[in-house]
């Protein structure tokens, strides 16, 4: 089990703007937070909030922040430049860069001493700045701990408009947590238009053709969240476009009818069977009339998603889902998994693993420098109007990512099977995969690999697979010696109960009026381009 640190805040701090903060880090870090002097307890770190170093805060990592501000200010925040420092103690992958963010309207900036290191400062002087004494790192900041109502979520305060409050944050949590934190997976990105189907080889603005060519010069890989109710027809010219060129292109699944929140009405359980059933249906009658494979990620119409939906995916053959953190949570708001969302690789909804997305408005490079930040995947999302430029808004944002290092671009499958966390303790790997199935390399150093769960259960097999076929049973929590059979990248894939046999649904046709619709809805989009 991994340490559960303690961080103390000094001093004695009661104010009601912090519970809903520290709530939310508790369960998304292996930190406690406590108030205050307490015997008995020893402290790995400090928060600082009245501006002066208390002495019991000098052999620990820490940091000083400034006071809360009032609650109803922060809609005042204002638009700020902000300069990072090229510095190894700046974070990737804000190391050298310039941002604007949103910012508190802090008057206060530091003074930086001679002793201390400037992270990050704005126009009007340092706001980050660090010192170590004794190989102990002290952090001080001109920002205030970031307010989370009741009402709002960890994304509320750590997205592409303001994030730079809880960066200072979850930094100093780093720093103390570093003997046992996790690192990510590699770099990884794609890229998604919603809609386009196999029908011809332009839909609307896109032009398979010449998005095959931008992404061949500038190594990028875009998804196309097709609707399975577009499958009644296949263009061979056009699928065999995709079979050629998986590299670059593929498919994944739109819904089912793409109806207005399918996927978020309240359906029967059967009804949710059903649906769900149609889609696939409809899907492998496009593999077997095109000869491609569609990846089992679903894209919900307008990112609409209930989490009983969620859980039926996870039932029905599907890989992932792949939905905005905004939009899962617009469509899930009674739920208390809401409040942790945006933190993670990927999120674990009733067993499901959720990919986040972005749009193509609003501060998107600092969405993109957030994910690298956390290790999610990279996943920009679009219509064919997006692309009426010729498909340059990808170019621009694919030379952005690749300027991160070195990224994995492929379908969304792949990108569903690199979602995990991994750490060493001496020789042995401890993985932590988020989903049913991962592709990991192993560290050159390991020895040995323990599969930890990502949720409370702890009890599941799971299977470690070669890709020469090599095969092996493990137990979460249990040491496996690797031999030289396994090779240095293997696929781990959690053992579930074989299928109940399948319960066919009747389910209603779809309805004329929604045929109509989506043909329209095509035509429409076809002569926009016109």
């Amino acid at each position: 089990m991994t340490k559960l640190y303690h961080i103390q805040i000094y001093k004695h701090f009661k104010s009601p703007p912090g519970t809903e903060l520290f709530s939310i880090l508790e369960q998304l870090l292996p930190i406690k937070f406590i108030f205050g002097e307490q015997d008995g307890i020893e402290v790995d770190g400090a928060i600082v909030i009245d501006g002066s170093a208390d002495k019991e805060a000098s052999g620990v990592p820490s940091i000083s922040l400034s006071p809360p501000t009032d609650p109803a200010n922060k809609s005042q925040q204002i638009e700020t430049e902000v300069k990072f420092a090229d510095d190894p103690d700046v974070p990737f992958p804000f190391r050298g860069r310039k941002v604007n963010t949103k910012l508190p309207q802090v008057e206060a900036v530091l003074a930086a001493r001679p002793d201390e290191t400037i992270l990050a400062s704005s126009n009007r002087g340092p706001i980050w700045v660090m010192s170590k004494v004794s190989g102990v790192k002290h952090f001080r900041s001109a920002l205030p701990l970031p307010h989370i109502s009741t009402e709002e979520n960890f994304n509320d305060v750590f997205n592409g408009e303001c994030f730079l409050e809880m960066l200072v944050l979850l930094q100093i949590v780093r720093e103390i947590t570093a003997n046992t934190a996790y690192q990510n997976a590699p770099l990884r990105a794609g890229f998604i238009i919603d809609d386009p189907n196999l029908h011809w080889p332009r839909y609307g603005f896109v032009d398979y053709r010449e998005i095959i060519a931008h992404a061949q010069k500038e190594n990028y890989h875009v998804s196309f969240a097709t609707i399975p109710l577009d499958t009644w027809f296949t263009h061979a010219a056009t699928a065999d476009l995709f079979r050629t060129n998986s590299r670059w292109l593929s498919l994944l699944i739109h819904g089912n009818n793409h109806a207005k929140e399918e996927l978020a009405r309240n359906y029967s359980e059967a009804m949710r069977k059903g649906l769900l059933q149609q889609a696939i249906q409809r899907i492998k009658r496009l593999e077997r009339k095109a000869n491609i494979r569609v990846c089992r990620v679903m894209v919900p119409p307008h990112g609409a998603c209930s989490d009983a939906m969620l859980a039926e995916l996870s039932k029905c053959e599907f890989e992932s889902a792949c939905i905005s953190t905004r939009s899962l949570r617009a469509h899930n708001q009674d739920k208390s998994w809401t409040k942790t969302l945006g933190f993670f690789p990927a999120e674990i909804i009733q067993d499901c693993p959720v990919l986040p997305r972005w749009g193509l408005t609003g501060n998107v490079k600092n969405s993109l420098l957030l994910a690298a930040y956390l290790g999610q995947p990279m996943i920009l999302r679009g219509h064919h109007q997006d692309l009426k430029d010729g498909g340059t808004v990808f170019d621009e944002y694919a030379r952005f990512i690749n300027g991160l290092g070195n990224v994995f671009w492929s379908n969304m499958t792949d990108l569903s099977r690199f979602n995990y966390l991994w750490r060493m303790e001496e020789t042995t790997c401890f993985v932590k995969p988020l989903g049913r199935s991962i592709a990991f390399e192993l560290p050159n150093e390991a020895t040995e690999i323990v599969i930890e769960s990502p949720g409370l259960i702890d009890n599941y097999t799971w299977q470690a697979a070669s890709v020469d076929g090599f095969k092996c049973k493990i137990m979460s929590g249990e040491h496996l010696l690797l031999l030289k059979e396994m090779g240095s990248k293997i696929l781990i894939e959690r053992e579930t109960a074989p299928p109940s046999p399948c319960v066919k649904v009747n389910l209603k046709p779809t309805g004329a009026p929604l045929i109509l619709r989506r043909l329209l809805t095509e035509a429409r989009d076809r002569l926009l381009a016109f």
